[in-house]
């Protein structure tokens, strides 16, 4: 592969793809020494065939196009970009998926990589919607319905078979009708193969932000949309926003609870990250560009697409659709083989000819040059004009074989479990959901990322016989998996929370082949339930009643944490102990240090001058002096912990407490000796 091109194109959408091919015109078999397109994928997706591919309207292969098929002379390079540098047209390119591959120089470089999704800004957005941005995304999509389908078929439970089949859109723009349109009709077609699923069982759901429908075709074309989608058995929500996600239903911003397990989101564009940090100009987190489409302040650096801010030549930007990415595309184009000739370059001016849009049910929405009508005939003329842009004859007309087939015969509804096998997986808890409840049986073992859930075990009245925090860090749903209990606690969500979630068949692989790791947690599995391990025949009623302090011993040397690795093990030499308590400068605990610690440190050949503050954990398990034995004992089981420093009031160390200590006392029927 050459390292220097006089033209590297970024991006293989309409934008990046038109230019290409409008270079390769201009320049013939020349371009192949000359121009380089690089791209993700190695095919051009046809966007607006999306929605069809969900309803199986269109098969997925018929609306990809191979870019060395299109593209007859220039280099493609199918890689990931990981950086752009403006000022001397240098890209690099992310390596970990395949071979090394060194940077590329250009003498002119074309930025045509669209937008990527963020949706962080909605709690569990990102961890259980659906997107469509991709091909994969719309067979994924499709996939996702048949097997709701196939689950809803088996579900004795009538809720539950109405959350399984209700699906909730968000977004009331092109993308999110069409998808909510061909929703509802594989929906409908497909419910008569399912016998003993009932009409009232299927849902579909659009969320829209504004005050109608489709808002770039006007207010009367949106209305009509909502009237029509509605007739057929939608619900359109307009004016709402979705505040969070959760597995199992979705909360709106006046406090609307929507039960579903199923989210498609088709709103979240953002700039891609490649393009949102380079030293150049923005508008909207957009590259901003000349009426030349050249990147302000740069005479060789070209933007063009969703991710450039271009102006259209008539004192407003360029919207992020096809129809004005690929004029813009081939103005780019022209003027770069301009700047080779030394001619004048042409500002770009395109005006929008029209919009339109298919609702579903054969039926459509259209703004044509002024004029605005709908039903059939915008349908048919949406779905015809969508054909002529498609690139590729063969593509033409095998989307015309489907559509055919589509008129006489049944959607396909084979399910193909498209699924990789994933190792961990990450889901987002609203407070008040339920993790799992007690007495069930377990699929997955559990990892606090954030948050705070509630673990609480009843006895068989529902009596509550106790309850544990469970923080960042901590791990719950071991024993079920290893040994098949069924659930000893009911989770649930005190805050937002984000798990880490093993799928049972790869956890018990994982902790076969980590024999440390099932050790630790064979011995949290295999324990008792709290209220065995505090029964009265085991601790009599005085000893768990008694204060702590009791039985507590003195609290071990103690050190600054602003002190020396040095002076720490000079102090736990002169103390003749293995552990010291670590305080601030008001005397409160802020972490404990080990002999362990200090071997950890010399192995890392730490420098004996750092500083313990920086080298100490702050993850301390504590005890309160106001607390009484049976409260101590509780830490020490939840906690997995056999010792524990004992705080005042004012969290200032004032003992250590140890399960030897208690289980002295016990022998002896009496409180240990205090030293």
């Amino acid at each position: 592969m050459k390292k220097n091109w006089d033209v590297v194109i970024l991006g293989g959408g309409f934008a990046g793809l038109t230019c290409a091919r409008r270079l390769e015109k201009l320049w013939g078999k020349a371009s192949a020494q000359r121009i380089l397109l690089a791209s993700a994928e190695n095919y051009f997706v046809f966007q607006p065939f999306l929605p069809e591919v969900i309803g199986a309207s269109i098969e997925p292969r018929h609306v990809t196009n191979p870019i060395r098929i299109v593209l007859r002379h220039c280099a493609l390079m199918r890689a990931e970009v990981s950086k752009i540098h403006l000022d001397n047209r240098r890209v690099e390119f992310d390596v970990t998926d395949g071979p090394e591959i060194e940077p590329i120089d250009a003498n002119h470089l074309v930025l045509a990589l669209g937008t990527s999704t963020n949706l962080r800004a909605v709690p569990g957005m990102m961890e259980h919607a659906l997107f469509l941005k991709t091909l994969a995304d719309a067979l994924s999509l499709r996939e996702h319905i048949v097997r709701r389908l196939e689950e809803a078929s088996l579900e004795p439970n009538p809720q539950h078979r109405k959350r399984l089949l209700h699906f909730v859109i968000v977004g009331g723009g092109y993308s999110g009708v069409e998808t909510a349109g061909e929703i509802l009709d594989l929906l409908l077609t497909a419910r008569r193969f399912y016998r003993n699923l009932d009409a009232s069982d299927l849902q579909v759901t659009l969320v829209h932000s504004g005050p109608h429908l489709l808002p770039e075709l006007g207010e009367d074309l949106g209305c009509f949309t909502q009237r029509t989608l509605e007739k057929r058995g939608m619900v359109v929500l307009i004016n709402q926003r979705v505040t969070s996600v959760s597995s199992d239903y979705i909360r709106l911003k006046d406090g609307t609870r929507l039960e579903a397990q199923n989210v498609v989101c088709t709103i979240g564009n953002a700039p891609n990250p490649v393009l949102s940090d380079l030293e150049a100009e923005y508008e909207q987190g957009k590259l901003l560009t000349d009426e030349w489409l050249r990147v302000n302040g740069y005479e060789n650096v070209w933007a063009i697409g969703d991710g450039a801010a271009n102006p259209d030549g008539y004192g407003h930007r360029c919207p992020p659709t096809a129809q004005f990415a690929t004029p813009l595309g081939k103005q780019a184009a022209d003027n770069i083989a301009a700047t080779f000739t030394h001619a004048s370059l042409r500002p770009f001016r395109f005006k929008m000819l029209g919009q339109m849009a298919t609702i579903g049910h054969h039926k459509g929405v259209c703004s044509i040059l002024g004029f605005r009508f709908s039903g059939l005939f915008a349908w048919w003329l949406t779905r015809t004009i969508h054909l002529l842009k498609l690139p590729g004859l063969d593509r033409k007309l095998r989307v015309v074989i489907d559509w055919t087939f589509e008129l006489f015969f049944p959607p396909d509804l084979n399910y193909w479990d498209l699924r990789k096998t994933q190792k961990l997986a990450r889901i987002h808890i609203e407070p008040g959901d339920v993790v799992f409840h007690q007495g069930e049986r377990s699929n997955g073992f559990y990892i606090v990322e954030d948050g705070v859930l509630e673990a609480t075990r009843h006895d068989a009245d529902g009596y509550i016989l106790w309850k544990d925090e469970l923080v960042h860090g901590d791990h719950f749903g071991e024993g079920a998996l290893l040994y098949g209990f069924a659930r000893r606690v009911t989770v649930t969500a005190k805050t937002q929370v984000t798990l880490l979630v093993f799928a049972s068949k790869e956890f018990k692989l994982f902790v076969d082949l980590f024999k440390s790791l099932r050790q630790l947690l064979s011995s949290t599995a295999t324990r008792g339930p709290l209220e065995e391990f505090l029964r009265p025949s085991t601790w009599s009623e005085e000893l768990l009643n008694r204060p702590v302090t009791d039985l507590m011993n003195t609290a071990p040397a103690s050190i600054f944490e602003s002190a020396t690795i040095a002076e720490a093990i000079q102090k736990l030499t002169e103390s003749h102990q293995n552990v010291l308590v670590v305080v601030d400068d008001d005397g409160k605990l802020t972490s404990l240090l080990t002999e362990t610690d200090l071997f950890r440190s010399a192995a890392k050949q730490q420098k004996f001058s750092g500083i313990l503050k920086d080298n100490v954990s702050r993850e301390v398990i504590s005890l309160q002096s106001n607390q009484l034995i049976h409260e101590a004992l509780q830490v020490f089981y939840l906690k997995g912990v056999k010792k524990a420093p004992v705080l005042d009031e004012h969290g200032r160390p004032v003992g250590t407490l140890s399960y030897l200590d208690l289980a002295r006392a016990r022998i002896q029927g009496r409180p240990s000796t205090q030293t």
